[in-house]
């Protein structure tokens, strides 16, 4: 069965891969009390179930193809790289590798 979320997951793509270092220094600029691992949802929907783009069709329809499976098994390097970045660079680079990561799941799907 073809995902029902392929559109949006191409969208997450280009969007991790348009985010800036500056995007992100903003971000962390806009209140001195924002916490980093609270930019990757503003910037993405990242990490929550509500805000995901990816999860409006739910995990059975997702190309991650399993519960929660975007953050488990092959998937969890990227994803933890993303949610324990501690430096603006750190997470920059995160949402890079995912992107990458996700264009390589994008291949076996097609």
């Amino acid at each position: 069965m073809k995902p029902k979320n392929l559109p949006e997951f191409k969208a997450l793509i280009k969007r991790y891969e348009s985010i800036t270092l500056e995007e992100i220094k903003e971000k962390i600029n806009e209140s001195i009390d924002e916490w980093l691992s609270t930019i990757p949802n503003e910037l993405t929907g990242f990490g929550d179930k509500e805000t995901c783009t990816l999860c409006k069709y739910g995990c059975s329809n997702c190309v991650y193809n399993q519960g929660l499976a975007c953050l488990k098994g092959e998937h969890r390097k990227t994803y933890y790289r993303i949610s324990h970045a501690d430096t603006p660079i750190k997470l920059f680079n995160a949402f890079r590798a995912r992107a990458k990561h996700m264009k390589t799941l994008l291949k076996e799907k097609s």
